[in-house]
């Protein structure tokens, strides 16, 4: 275990429209036995911290952080409100602060974190992909405008909204969603990968879509790892108890072979299971997921085969 992610709790500031977390019951604070487990494992090298919103957790970041050696690296996922409040604490450790923006006409988040300069040096966005918001040229555009404002590049990382629930599910993306998202992948990485074979530039636009495929490409998952649980990266509460999915905790992540043969049985025969890791295991149309995974990642390892070792 390389990388530990811990849920804090399900309090937010803001509680989007399209969110697929599962409100906690009964929250607890860090445990002194979930501090030890850490410190036992000397592989560590990460850990991030998820919410609800993490920020409104803060004393529980601080007792992690203040227990484990200085060389741990830290990631923390966030709406961005509480961020100047933290700042210095931040930037003292080190944190690589991810911001969730979608760069959409459509303000499901009803907050803007970028309307200002933000002189912070590791700083990441966390993109949501859902109905109504597939369009990435626009979404690029939206990006290019912020950068105006805070005065540092956003780099264009997205990921697909998971429907799990009727409170989400008319974001939830539809086949003809899925086609276009992967038709424009294929577009822009095709791009991507012909302007740095031929005239050897890379552009930034679209390195955060190469960047997740070729991930995906080298990722070799195993049977019974996902993309959120595997020999790399473990999800954890509080009390150290560890899940499939920390947004939905009804599954321990040693449970999950198990899930996905009785829930997927398709995956286990499948040929791109080693880059997908059976996509999102809450998904309530996970055969629609299924199919657009398959279909990127087929494209893709054919295509970045030819491409291999020049891009290394």
């Amino acid at each position: 275990m390389k990388n530990a992610t811990i849920y804090l709790g399900s309090k937010c500031n803001l509680n989007c429209s399209y969110c697929h977390k599962e409100i906690s019951e009964n929250e607890s604070s860090i445990t002194d036995e979930f501090i030890s487990y850490l410190k036992a494992h000397s592989e560590l090298k990460r850990v991030s911290f998820i919410g609800g919103e993490p920020t409104l957790y803060f004393n529980e970041i601080k007792k992690v952080v203040d227990s484990l050696p200085s060389t741990m690296k830290y990631k923390i996922t966030t709406n961005g409100i509480n961020i100047k409040k933290y700042i210095d604490y931040f930037y003292e450790h080190k944190f690589l602060i991810c911001i969730s923006y979608d760069g959409s006409d459509i303000n499901l988040r009803r907050y803007d974190p970028f309307k200002e300069i933000i002189d912070y040096p590791w700083l990441a966005v966390s993109c949501t992909l859902f109905h109504g918001n597939t369009d990435f040229k626009k979404i690029i555009k939206n990006f290019a405008e912020k950068e105006k404002i805070i005065g540092r590049t956003l780099f264009f990382f997205p990921h697909i909204i998971h429907y799990t629930s009727e409170y989400n599910k008319e974001y939830a993306l539809t086949k003809e969603d899925y086609d276009y998202i992967f038709q424009q992948y294929k577009e822009c990485v095709t791009e991507y990968i012909q302007d740095y074979v031929k005239y050897g530039i890379e552009n930034i636009r679209y390195r955060g879509l190469f960047n997740q495929l070729e991930n995906s490409y080298y990722a070799h998952y195993d049977f019974g790892e996902t993309y959120c649980t595997n020999i790399r990266t473990r999800k954890f509460d509080c009390k150290g108890i560890d899940y499939s999915c920390l947004y939905i905790r009804d599954e321990r992540s040693n449970e999950l072979s198990k899930v996905i043969e009785n829930k997927f049985p398709y995956c286990k025969i499948c040929n791109v299971y080693n880059m997908c890791g059976a996509g999102c295991v809450k998904e309530l149309n996970h055969t629609l997921e299924c199919y657009y995974h398959k279909k990127l990642y087929t494209w893709f390892r054919e295509y970045f085969k030819q491409y291999e070792e020049i891009m290394k």
